[in-house]
């Protein structure tokens, strides 16, 4: 009987969960009441059920009860992309709240929503709605983000100071450092100094050879050199956050050093919409995380050590990953593509 719908709604719902979460349990879903938000691929799903009114032709129930679905499948939609965090301070909500255009935007993308499923039966209709993350929405969000406390700062100030740092026990094979620098002939390498970076790295190299043997100078340098290019054409970054239970999901985490300074992503990145994806995607298995085109063939794995205070979703590296993040174009340009991951736990 039709008025028996609700018992069976609520069986439609209930069974609808339990086949999401067993397809979806490698993926980093978070089940919500009226639907889920599956944080690996951006995408938010909402689940909608209706029945027809009593007094409308047999022809038109389904019409209507479908009707009815999708209403429901819109609202369930709108309530839960207002909660998405969006940064540790900020959700989605507020932004609505904050500004009339975020609020008009937001609307027309939840309209647009696909339907990407339809079923009918026992005189009741389920559909499921989503919404990408990705793309209109990102870009939506990213410059009210920028302007709510994605300020960066000259986070790496003096980028010498860790490719001249200590390395006594580290074992590495010896490298030829400026082979034709100490030769007499005509064929000696001249060092030009362009640029101010390549003047202080000259003066700190000859304050080193004053103060130290020049053998062990050009051991430690060496060291560094076979260091860098054993760790280089990294094809993105990964973040391993497995053991920050603290970590809260957000849709533009943000990796900090241990000051607080912002390394990505800065405001720059998502005031001028150079990420037009989101910034990261979310894994709960370093070893999948690995396989993920996203970063694949050869990432660079960075050990979370913390949330930064009582920011949850703004994780901190250390100092020597932050400086090799800095020192290397591959790297640089992972995160100019965005080809971010982190690793969470379940």
């Amino acid at each position: 009987m039709k008025k028996s719908s609700s018992a069976a709604l609520y069986l439609f719902a209930l069974c609808s969960a339990i086949f999401f979460n067993a397809a979806q349990a490698d993926e980093v879903v978070q089940q919500q009441p009226g639907g889920q938000i599956n944080w690996s691929t951006g995408v938010i799903s909402a689940y909608g059920y209706g029945v027809a009114p009593d007094d409308v032709p047999l022809v038109k129930q389904r019409l209507l009860a479908r009707r009815a679905a999708q209403l429901d499948a819109y609202r369930n939609l709108a309530e839960m992309i207002r909660g998405v965090r969006v940064t540790s301070e900020t959700v989605v909500e507020q932004m609505v709240t904050q500004s009339d255009t975020v609020k008009t935007s937001l609307e027309a993308m939840i309209k647009g929503a696909a339907m990407t499923a339809d079923h009918y039966q026992n005189d009741i209709a389920t559909v499921t709605m989503t919404m990408s993350m990705d793309g209109r929405f990102i870009q939506m969000i990213a410059p009210h983000a920028a302007k709510t406390g994605m300020n960066t700062t000259a986070w790496y100030q003096a980028p010498v100071d860790w490719v001249l740092a200590t390395t006594a026990n580290i074992r590495m094979p010896r490298l030829t450092l400026f082979p034709q620098a100490m030769a007499s002939d005509s064929t000696q390498q001249v060092l030009v100094i362009d640029n101010p970076n390549q003047l202080e790295l000259v003066k700190n190299i000859t304050k080193l050879l004053k103060a130290q043997p020049q053998q062990q100078v050009i051991t430690q340098l060496e060291q560094q050199i076979e260091f860098y290019e054993s760790n280089s054409n990294f094809t993105g970054v990964l973040i391993d956050a497995s053991q920050i239970s603290a970590f809260e999901l957000a849709t533009i985490p943000r990796i900090r050093n241990a000051k607080g300074d912002i390394i990505y992503p800065n405001s720059n990145d998502l005031a001028e919409g150079n990420i037009s994806s989101r910034p990261v995607s979310y894994d709960f298995d370093v070893g999948d995380a690995v396989r993920n085109a996203r970063i694949a063939v050869k990432p660079f794995i960075i050990p979370a050590e913390g949330i930064y205070k009582s920011r949850n979703s703004d994780l901190v590296i250390s100092d020597q990953a932050v400086a090799l993040l800095k020192s290397q174009q591959t790297l640089l340009k992972a995160l100019g593509n965005a080809e971010v991951m982190i690793v969470v736990a379940r």
